[in-house]
């Protein structure tokens, strides 16, 4: 996959890495995507907050702990860029400033060392998703563009929403986007067993996303005003589900739920996968 400047030499990449990854075979990655951050840290629960809903399916709570900027850069970083491949920070913001901030202080602390960027486009819980915008992706993505400069890879994840997924893919291609990565985390409410206790609020991810996600790729991929390469994200645990994501038009894919299920998963698919061309995989459909 061209990223940019950058050709991945594999098309599994890992997202939402874990702070302290630990293990072999993560230098066969394309790239590797940080846990997201913001400027300033937000308190909230960490691992104790993500649960198992269903088989291979996540819930992760709204209310999750957040690492700011500033401490990635001194105390994560290094752990991750240690296995050789290109490191992605993800970064979110509650509006334009925000994401421009954050991006500047990227570049100035980290610039030499990151590949880029992702800008994780999401609504608060407090929002409504009428405040995601395809103008508010361009702007987004234009912000971090310009703090970043032209050479670095600037990838947009956007939310699961098959329906508008097109126009705002096409706000982040006019802010200047290197790639898109469809998609984030679907908001969803889990009942406990117990009646007494109260619902489980969060985003959805793993198995249960996969088709929605799906559904996403596909339709960025038959818009013929999109020229983007995609990443395809949500319920990826076998080669086969790779396969899958390349056949609607993704050029790679990023693993996340998978990792926090099963550790070193993203390794061991990365070394099956070796010798698989996206571009032999992809598929054309009449629309």
């Amino acid at each position: 996959m061209q990223l940019g400047n950058l050709t991945l030499q594999s098309p599994i990449c890992l997202a939402s890495a874990p702070w302290q990854l630990e293990g072999a075979g993560y230098e066969r990655l394309g790239a590797i995507f940080t846990r997201t951050v913001t400027m300033e840290p937000r308190p909230g629960r960490y691992e104790a907050g993500i649960w198992q809903v269903a088989d291979q399916t996540l819930l992760n709570a709204t209310n999750m702990r957040t690492e700011s900027a500033e401490i990635l850069v001194q105390e994560h970083l290094s752990g991750l860029l240690r296995y050789g491949v290109p490191v992605l920070v993800s970064v979110t913001a509650p509006g334009i400033p925000g994401f421009r901030k954050i991006a500047r202080f990227l570049h100035r602390e980290a610039g030499s060392q990151i590949a880029g960027v992702e800008v994780y486009i999401t609504c608060p819980e407090t929002g409504r998703g009428t405040d995601i915008t395809p103008k508010f992706v361009r702007d987004a993505t234009e912000a971090v563009r310009n703090e970043l400069g032209p050479d670095a890879a600037v990838v947009v994840k956007l939310p699961p929403w098959p329906d508008h997924i097109r126009g705002l893919a096409l706000g982040a291609q006019e802010g200047s986007a290197s790639a898109l990565a469809a998609t984030n985390i679907l908001k969803a409410l889990h009942l406990p067993d117990d009646a007494t206790a109260p619902p489980l609020v969060g985003g959805l991810s793993g198995e249960a996303l996969r088709p929605v996600a799906l559904r996403c790729v596909y339709e960025l991929a038959h818009d013929e005003l999109l020229t983007l390469p995609i990443f395809g994200t949500g319920g990826i645990f076998t080669a086969g589900h790779v396969v899958d994501y390349l056949r609607v038009g993704a050029s790679a894919v990023q693993i996340a739920s998978g990792e926090w299920l099963a550790p070193g998963l993203t390794a061991r698919l990365a070394a099956e996968c070796e010798n698989l061309k996206p571009e032999t995989v992809a598929t054309t459909w009449k629309s």
